[in-house]
């Protein structure tokens, strides 16, 4: 439930701070249409990392787009502020004249940069780290307690009064749906159940192996007909996608790894039938599409970071370090990823793959 607004929004101008990561700024989409919804006539810009601006800009409650240049702000201080790579960042910020900002990323970097908008309120976790706190007008309590990332930021949202989000999607229109047709036919794709698979992930901890990839899909082909999975990601994620390819001896998976924009990946996930996926920002596109969508997960908590709202479809194999948090695996031999049989992951697809044939029928 809202509490009381801190001002009426109505024609105000808000910074809403939320560079990365992929998914963390898909987890960010339903704040921005929850206010846009409370305030129609409010003109919302985003601070986003440049490479994920192409996927924000089109979204229809999202007004302006500040590309944020990451790799020329490893430093606040010295040969930067020297250049005049801040002092021109800063005057971009505060030509939005903003009223508002909203910090949704919650570090030092983030709140300097609210505190140097000049904005008259500006709100931010209380508990926010490396100090930002220090920098808001308005400091919000957020729940303690395992919450998703989605849920923190609607917290913060609450602060200004916003309504809950009807929303979560990232505003795919049917053009791009066409154009993600179009691509798949032109990669091979025969047509049938089309799922999407995501292989890959920043962490190699979140990574299910290959070989478990290529048994699972091998499953998925011959119990449920699947021939022609569809590989999805990264220009990083080709050479496991390959190795995919290669390991695979019933499925003929089509591979668009590095083919593909954020725009027309978040098309692809539309139209899917199903998505297998690792815990990964296309994990996290698929589920704002609403598409069925069903997570590997060993470190990384799902109560955190699962698909939102579909967070009962996550497969997990015992380990008594689950979850661990950990980029590197902490000495188990990646345990809860290379014990999760793939028979069990192709069980769980199918499952939910006849749930969603049901709803559809009902």
């Amino acid at each position: 439930m809202a509490i009381e607004p801190i001002a009426d929004l109505a024609g105000k101008r808000l910074l809403l701070i939320k560079p990365s990561s992929l998914g963390d700024v898909v987890h960010a989409v339903p704040t921005a249409w929850a206010l846009k919804e409370r305030w129609p006539t409010l003109h919302l810009t985003w601070l986003v990392n440049r490479g994920l601006d192409s996927l924000i800009a089109p979204i229809d409650c999202v007004d302006d787009v500040i590309p944020f240049d990451r790799s020329r702000f490893r430093g606040l201080v010295g040969p930067l502020a020297q250049r005049g790579e801040l002092r021109s960042f800063t005057r971009t910020l505060r030509d939005g004249k903003f009223d508002v900002v909203l910090d949704l990323q919650g570090l030092f970097r983030s709140g300097l940069f609210s505190w140097l908008t000049r904005a008259p309120i500006r709100v931010g976790d209380r508990d926010g780290r490396e100090g930002s706190w220090l920098f808001y007008t308005n400091r919000v309590n957020t729940p303690n307690q395992p919450v998703h990332a989605r849920d923190r930021y609607s917290a913060l949202a609450d602060q200004l009064g916003a309504v809950t989000p009807l929303r979560q999607d990232l505003d795919v229109r049917d053009t791009e749906r066409t154009s993600a047709r179009g691509l798949l036919a032109q990669a091979g794709h025969q047509g049938g159940t089309l799922l999407a698979v995501c292989p890959g992930a920043r962490w190699e901890t979140k990574v299910y192996p290959a070989a478990s990839f290529a048994a699972t899909l091998d499953e998925l082909a011959e119990k449920a007909g699947i021939k022609q999975p569809v590989l999805v990601g990264g220009a990083d994620l080709a050479q496991i996608c390959q190795e995919i390819c290669a390991g695979c001896k019933v499925a003929r998976p089509v591979s668009l790894a590095g083919q593909t924009g954020l725009r027309e990946l978040a098309a692809l996930l539309d139209i899917a039938d199903l998505m297998l996926t690792c815990d990964s920002g296309p994990m996290h596109i698929a589920a704002a599409q609403s598409t069925p969508t069903l997570a590997v997960f060993g470190p990384t908590d799902p109560r955190r970071t699962g698909p939102f709202g579909q967070l009962g479809n996550v497969v997990r194999a015992d380990c008594e370090l689950m979850p661990c948090l950990k980029r590197r695996c902490p000495g188990m031999g990646l345990k809860c990823m290379r014990n999760l049989p793939p028979a069990l992951v192709a069980e769980k697809a199918l499952a939910l793959l006849q749930q969603t044939a049901d709803k559809e029928r009902q």
